[in-house]
């Protein structure tokens, strides 16, 4: 590699053996979707040209502003570079954007799913592999566009505001890479190609930031597109839970129990929310049942204790089907 291309990339720090290993797969040379406009450009994403082993900074407020937050890559910066790597690894570019109220989600690795995000309007920040497998030069760059006729791809990358890139020439850096590529996006909105469970994991990183407000958003966005799925429903429960919404937490653990009966941990919770609003003993009665199911469950055990030492409300309290055997029916 030439002294002027090294200038224009960074490291990105050590990769896991699971990725390297990734990176040694085929690639994919066309999009499968037919339903793909054949070119796109999103010719408003902001650009922050690239300072020295800066890529991941650079590249990560550039999709951060693209979702609405106005952050600079000096911003960026402490939360995602490590000096020892001269670089930033996958794990703080995926959990910085929570830092703001943003979630980071990343992509499943196919072409159709970051195509698919371009043609949605939405610029993917991608991992590339500029060297070789046994010299690899990892680099951050935006994708911005493509042209599927003329078999072109179109970045920010470094200290280009444009950068062409040949359409297998593209591929080959991003496969060396694992494919590995992630969208920023609001609380509430969800990327064209994620799915329930990539999300769940995006979603909570904001509860992990102390963003609960904007985690529950996004659970309930989440169950939207997703209403069978019961971890997403009891997650919005445990978020509303915490902000001391305990009608909406019961909610939320009541319908995520009609999908999993029977679940422990989610009873466990439900009896949380229910003593919250003061019915302490429908909450013993549900314990009752998710003891049954976990027996010697410490957790369990530790919130019989909690409620145990509770006052009894006079609220009207909804009645709950056990559905292990062997319980009562109507905790």
């Amino acid at each position: 590699m030439g002294r002027a291309v090294k200038r224009r990339v960074c490291l990105a720090g050590a990769l896991c053996a699971s990725l390297l290993l990734a990176a040694c797969a085929p690639y994919p040379v066309a999009p499968t979707d037919a339903a793909l406009p054949r070119s796109r450009e999103l010719v408003d994403t902001p650009f922050f040209p690239q300072q020295q082993y800066q890529c991941g900074p650079a590249a990560l407020a550039t999709v951060l502003n693209s979702a609405g937050a106005g952050v600079s890559p000096e911003q960026v910066q402490p939360l995602v570079y490590l000096p020892g790597n001269q670089g930033s690894l996958q794990a703080e570019m995926l959990a910085a954007p929570a830092h703001y109220g943003y979630l980071a989600v990343p992509l499943p690795p196919t072409l159709d799913a970051l195509l698919q995000e371009l043609s949605d309007g939405r610029p993917v920040l991608v991992l590339q592999n500029l060297g070789v497998a046994v010299l690899p030069l990892w680099h951050y760059a935006v994708v911005i566009g493509y042209d599927l006729d003329r078999q072109l791809v179109y970045l920010r990358s470094g200290r280009d505001r444009r950068k062409v890139y040949e359409w297998r020439r593209f591929l080959k850096t991003w496969s060396r890479a694992g494919n590995w590529a992630l969208v920023v996006v609001r609380p509430g909105e969800i990327p064209v190609s994620a799915t329930a469970s990539i999300y769940l994991q995006a979603a909570s990183s904001l509860e992990r930031r102390q963003r609960t407000e904007a985690a529950l958003q996004a659970y309930r966005a989440g169950t939207r597109r997703w209403p069978q799925h019961a971890l997403l429903r009891a997650a919005g429960g445990n978020a509303a839970y915490r902000l001391a919404r305990y009608a909406e937490a019961e909610a939320a653990y009541r319908t995520a129990l009609s999908l999993q009966p029977g679940k422990p941990s989610i009873m466990n919770n439900l009896a949380l929310a229910l003593a919250g609003q003061g019915c302490r003993q429908a909450a013993l009665e549900v314990l009752a049942c998710a003891a049954r199911a976990a027996p010697a469950n410490p957790v369990i055990d530790d919130t019989l204790i909690e409620i145990k030492a509770m006052p009894s409300g006079t609220g009207k309290c909804r009645a709950f089907d056990c559905p292990v055997p062997g319980v009562g029916g109507r905790p």
